[in-house]
């Protein structure tokens, strides 16, 4: 931190654009202050509305008025702007937003920069009130005790997340007041893990816990080996760094997807590493990176680390704002923009995108491409971002709420059982615990011989011991009836498999309806491995640790691969069971 201060003293000093050629921390305090005035010129001062971008006649955008906020925060800390004239301009900013037209306290996407009326057509935006409202929240914690801080709370309490989400498990994309809602969902990975946190922690009108749930499940992979991550669909590298700017996920390991900070890392250097196998493209050969939603020649692009997504255009927001990650190769991109700083370098910093092979940079800044610049690097430096924004009551609650580990994984991630009399508390790797209503990867029932759908049934639900189980109701009366439940055990649409060759042991918890059940697990692999194992519950919870090495092949099967598992199966048979028709429930399925 010191050596930040002092550079960036040093260069107030020196005046100018010259400077040590080879000192990025030199470069960026330069950058974070120059990127820092576009929130301080580019707006109307009578009611804090931010330019999208610096034409003039551009609309305001609700996420740069957002990432003004916390900018202008950023610049009294630093002594760039006297912390009055920021308290003032923010207090502004809020005392006009709590009159603007609004829909259940989300505000429109764009807005005429004079008048506050929503602007081009826009649509009622969850995503871009979200980053409004941290930057209010931020001011707020920053300006504790104050009309700001009250302002803010109520701003954000007025939110009515329950309304968006369309009576679903998720929060819609966007509400137009000629159709309603646009019945398109924030579903898949992408930057809406700040806007479910704040719709979990609202005090007002909060959505469950569980909808992190629902939401996590429909996220997938992309890449392979170490670069192997939770993907938004464009791999846009915005998506990245959005809610990451704003929540320190460093030490937060969540159910089913992990640490986030990882991830974000693994996505970035995927990022780069797309762009060196795509060396074709001249800005690439140079040793730029950084594919993300920004201009480009041809016009606004959502550029992105997939066939088709460039054509050779970088954002250098991108790879600063990916500094926290990846500091020395964000760095080194910096130096190299820099030797080109008579063609990339303006008045509010570094261009908001170029593109080498077309001999093409572009001439706008974009408001929140300048944002996330700030915030990331003030982050890399300082932690200021982080450090407000983590200290919000209502960003705590939600963190405590959803209930992610604090505590970083090495390797697998391992979750301890919790204890109770009839429970031991020994920990295994648990792969599935039922806090998603479909499963990590999927299940559901299945039917056989002269079983019909309506003779087994299984549903999650609540339990006091687990949190959730899976409650499983059968019926194998009639003579030659089986049936039973499935789960998958990886994202099989994928053609992915769960590699369970570095344990023994397959383990769960259950308990039944009656005293003395017994009933039939089957593990596969593709191509036809099966195994099976009988398997005896009473009605307390009870832990079955079943060793690979005790399971049997059918006749009619092969052996199981344990290295690349696909499904695990329960099965009900009328001429085995001893208990024809009853209840099981099963809790925290993992290995050993």
């Amino acid at each position: 931190m010191k050596k930040f201060f002092v550079l960036f003293l040093a260069f107030l000093l020196i005046g100018g654009i010259a400077m040590a050629q080879d000192n990025p921390d030199e470069i960026l305090a330069k950058n974070e202050r120059d990127a820092i005035f576009y929130f301080w010129n580019e707006v109307n001062p009578s009611n804090g509305l931010v330019r999208d971008r610096t034409t003039w006649d551009s609309p305001s955008s609700i996420a740069a008025v957002g990432f003004g906020l916390t900018s202008l925060c950023i610049a009294a800390d630093h002594g760039w702007i006297p912390q009055q004239d920021v308290y003032d301009r923010i207090l502004t900013t809020l005392e006009y937003f709590k009159n603007l037209p609004n829909e259940h306290g989300f505000y429109y996407h764009f807005l005429n920069l004079w008048t506050g009326q929503r602007a081009s057509g826009s649509e009622v935006s969850p995503i871009d009130t979200t980053l409004f409202i941290a930057g209010a929240l931020f001011a707020g914690q920053y300006f504790p005790g104050t009309e700001v801080q009250k302002l803010a709370d109520e701003l954000y309490e007025r939110i009515d997340w329950q309304w968006m989400t369309n009576n679903t498990a998720y929060l819609d994309m966007a509400w137009y007041p000629e159709n309603g809602f646009s019945k398109s969902y924030w579903t898949g990975y992408s930057e809406a893990a700040l806007m479910y946190i704040l719709a979990i922690g609202s005090p007002t009108y909060p959505i469950s816990p569980q909808d992190w749930g629902y939401w996590i499940v429909t996220w997938s992979q992309n890449g392979s080996g170490n670069l192997k991550h939770w993907a938004s669909s464009d791999e846009s590298m915005f998506t990245y760094l959005y809610s990451q700017a704003y929540i320190n996920f460093k030490d937060l390991n969540f159910k089913y997807v992990g640490n986030l900070w990882d991830n974000s890392e693994k996505a970035i250097e995927y990022d780069m590493q797309f762009a060196n196998e795509n060396s074709q493209y001249r800005t690439f050969k140079e040793g730029f990176w950084g594919l993300s939603a920004c201009d480009g020649p041809g016009g606004y692009e959502a550029y992105g680390a997939i066939m088709g997504g460039t054509d050779g255009t970088v954002a250098p927001y991108a790879m600063i704002g990916a500094l926290p990650f990846t500091p020395n190769r964000s760095k080194a991109a910096v130096l190299k923009m820099w030797t080109l700083k008579n063609e990339l370098y303006g008045r509010y910093g570094f261009v908001d995108a170029f593109n080498l092979d077309q001999n093409w940079r572009d001439f706008d800044y974009i408001g929140i491409d300048v944002g996330i610049e700030v915030l990331m690097t003030e982050n890399y430096y300082t932690g200021m971002v982080w450090k407000y924004f983590m200290q919000v009551p209502f960003v705590q609650k939600a963190i405590e709420l959803i209930g992610p580990e604090v505590t970083k994984p090495s390797g697998e991630q391992s979750q301890t059982e919790p204890q109770s009399q009839s429970v031991q508390s020994t920990s295994y790797t648990v792969v599935e615990s039922f806090s998603s209503p479909y499963g990590k990867y999927g299940l559901g029932p299945w039917t056989g011989g002269t079983s019909s759908a309506s003779d087994v049934n299984a549903n999650i639900v609540s339990d006091s011991t687990f949190g959730h189980a899976w409650k499983i109701n059968f019926n194998v009366q009639k003579s030659g009836a089986y049936n039973g439940t499935w789960i998958d055990l990886a994202n099989t649409n994928l053609n992915q498999t769960f590699d369970a060759s570095p344990y023994s042991a397959i383990v769960f918890y259950v308990k039944g309806s009656n005293p003395s059940m017994n009933f039939k697990i089957e593990l596969k692999s593709p191509n036809n491995g099966v195994e099976y194992y009988y398997v005896n519950a009473g009605t307390e919870w009870t832990k079955v640790v079943v060793p690979f090495s005790k399971m049997s092949v059918y006749t009619w099967t092969k052996p199981v691969d344990f290295s690349r598992l696909i499904q695990m199966t329960f099965v009900f048979e009328n001429n085995v069971d001893s208990i024809k028709e009853g209840t099981i429930y099963v809790a925290r399925i993992g290995f050993s």
